[in-house]
């Protein structure tokens, strides 16, 4: 299978994560957001994704030439922000995107690393920033136990770091040694993360609480496509074991 055309998740399977997220208690109430996996070049989230992983960028350009106009979305959450932007939120807010992402990879492989890929997330946003390890503490405790009970998955959190990061960049060592990244593992390959943004993604969009206050913010996200391929690799494995 090329890179172009990667195996979709089957309509059934995509439903059954749906379900499993929408009964979880950190995502009650979330607003569901219908958005474009297009982001304009100008956006604050585009510039700062082209500039920090140009090599993963996938942009797009009239036909007839000229300068780029738009980043397919690396990541869902980069539209959530993009739409709120210069908007002021009454208390602790969660909203939910569920879309196609595009990367740019070295190599590809179906289930595992794909030219897009659906992914849906959530992002939390708060004044408190108590609140929001809070909320990323009840995603770590109800996430796994989840993945279980639905997908028969043993899941390992692990800390992590965004791998786009070159070894000596700043933003890596910053993101190690305030532990902002976890990512959820099943058999070695990670099928979810969770990150802790602090004030950047807000700052960056320009975003603040109805009194004017700053907001912070964590986003969670879920690879359904990884997630459905390895279940059913682990399944088809323990079958012929057991068989």
């Amino acid at each position: 299978m090329s890179a172009a055309g990667p195996a979709l998740v089957a309509g059934d399977a995509e439903a059954r994560v749906d379900r499993m997220l929408s009964r979880l208690q950190p995502f009650s109430g979330a607003e569901e957001l219908k958005l474009s996996t297009l982001l304009p070049m100008s956006s604050a989230m585009a510039t700062h994704y082209v500039r920090s992983f140009p090599q993963h960028a996938l942009v797009v350009s009239s036909a007839m030439g000229g300068d780029s106009e738009f980043l397919l979305a690396p990541t869902t959450c980069y539209a959530v922000f993009d739409h709120l932007r210069d908007r002021q939120l009454q208390g602790a807010s969660v909203f939910t995107h569920k879309n196609l992402c595009f990367r740019n990879e070295k190599t590809y492989r179906n289930g595992e690393r794909q030219a897009s890929f659906l992914m849906r997330e959530f992002i939390f946003l708060s004044t408190d920033l108590d609140l929001v390890h809070e909320w990323i503490g009840s995603l770590v405790h109800d996430i796994p136990r989840s993945l279980a009970e639905e997908f028969g998955v043993e899941v390992v959190v692990e800390k992590a770091s965004d791998p786009f990061f070159d070894p000596k960049d700043l933003h890596l060592k910053f993101q190690e040694s305030e532990n902002l990244k976890s990512e959820f593992v099943v058999d070695g390959l990670a099928v979810a993360s969770v990150n802790l943004h602090l004030q950047a993604f807000a700052r960056s969009s320009n975003l603040r609480s109805e009194d004017g206050k700053p907001l912070y913010s964590a986003c969670f996200g879920l690879g359904y496509d990884r997630l459905v391929a390895r279940s059913a690799t682990l399944r088809m494995h323990s079958r012929s074991v057991g068989g």
